[in-house]
């Protein structure tokens, strides 16, 4: 696929073409185009980063582990392209891409499509077309959300659309690349995109968010398409601020915020089926934005939750506390200038708390734990793209 970029990608040298507007980059980012999880490792070791512009999908990729050179940022062209996507990664490390396009002819003027980045640095795959599980509607009611494909253990694919006042209907791609037809998950009443949960043993699930709380459903092995009722929370959350962690084997730590305030709020509930009503605790970062994001890594010798968010001010915020700790409170740091969209958190091929933010310029800015130091603290930030 033709693209056009800072660098070639796929031969890792410089192409000479221009470069892509970081205006609309910025733009894009600060318009809510950024994907949940946005900042992501490889197999090979290096971090790649994903972003949106108006004309596609915007990639920056690292020379090499650890590394402060970076390539890109390298622009991937779709047309049509509506500027929403997500992201997930397979047990191979693929990373996958689900999307919709205008379409001339299309239901309503818009396809669900897919892609793939097989090993990093290389070229995208072709975008594929999954259907559309809605039928025309009312022109009136609120257009199908962004799609979220999760990728489980056992090589399955699972593609989730969700439309208000219709419900959740998902198609899972089997390991043989086949396509099964879509599945009817109900819950008319979802508002946004599902929110993916990871589970032990390669097991995916995810949260159904409504007003005054969400739905919990998953698998009860790799590789089915079908996925069962765990339970639901009655909670009031501030509409899209859902994300979730695994802070033990097969148990899930959610997150949102209070609407109030824009409090973090924590919740580990129970996969028993029952309704949780409690058991909520509040992590402070009163006045941020959107949802958090999540990793977990050591701090001196103990297994912590490192927590990002875009704060009040529009600066990257980080807090860290003990995993399943909730009880004993989080501070929130400032770290960094202004950012456009929300900033991405993840571990670098040194196990490195790794803070990527697109600045007000569209340019990309890394920092890096300092694993030398006492405590959580991080080296200067770098514009590498």
């Amino acid at each position: 696929m033709a693209r056009r970029g800072r660098a070639e990608t796929d031969r890792e040298a410089a192409s000479g073409e221009p470069a892509v507007p970081g205006s609309e980059i910025a733009a894009a980012a600060d318009g809510g185009h950024a994907a949940p999880g946005w900042l992501r490792l490889g197999r090979d070791g290096r971090l790649t980063a994903y972003a949106s512009c108006a004309e596609g999908l915007v990639r920056w990729t690292e020379s090499a582990p650890g590394s402060d050179l970076w390539h890109g940022p390298d622009l991937f062209p779709v047309e049509g392209w509506t500027g929403r996507f997500t992201i997930t990664q397979d047990s191979n490390g693929f990373v996958w891409f689900a999307a919709t396009r205008h379409r001339d002819g299309a239901p309503e003027g818009r396809e669900f499509v897919i892609a793939a980045q097989y090993q990093t640095s290389r070229p995208l795959s072709d975008w594929r077309v999954v259907g559309n599980p809605f039928p025309p509607g009312d022109a009136s009611a609120p257009a199908p959300g962004t799609p979220v494909v999760l990728a489980d253990g056992a090589g399955s694919l699972h593609y989730f659309v969700t439309r208000f006042g219709v419900g959740v209907r998902a198609r899972t791609q089997q390991a043989d690349g086949t396509w099964a037809a879509w599945a009817d998950h109900e819950l008319k009443w979802v508002r946004g995109a599902v929110v993916p949960t990871v589970r032990s043993g390669g097991r995916v699930g995810f949260l159904a968010p409504f007003r005054g709380g969400a739905v919990q459903l998953g698998q009860e092995k790799p590789g089915e398409g079908a996925f069962a009722w765990l339970g639901r929370m009655e909670a009031e959350a501030a509409e899209g601020t859902y994300s979730s962690v695994e802070t033990s084997p097969g148990v899930a730590t959610h997150f949102w915020r209070a609407p109030a305030d824009g409090t973090v709020v924590a919740c580990r509930p129970q996969e028993n089926g029952a309704v949780t009503t409690g058991g909520f605790m509040s992590l402070g970062g009163a006045g941020g934005v959107g949802p958090v994001g999540a990793v977990r890594t050591p701090v001196n010798g103990y297994d912590c939750t490192v927590l990002l968010q875009r704060g009040a001010e529009g600066y990257p915020e980080i807090a860290a506390y003990p995993t399943q700790g909730e009880q004993y409170g989080a501070w929130w740091a400032p770290v960094g200038d202004r950012c456009a969209g929300l900033p991405a958190v993840a571990l670098d091929a040194r196990g490195s708390v790794t803070i990527a933010m697109i600045d007000t310029d569209g340019g990309l800015r890394i920092a890096r734990q300092d694993l030398m130091a006492e405590g959580l603290a991080f080296g200067a930030w770098r514009c590498v793209g």
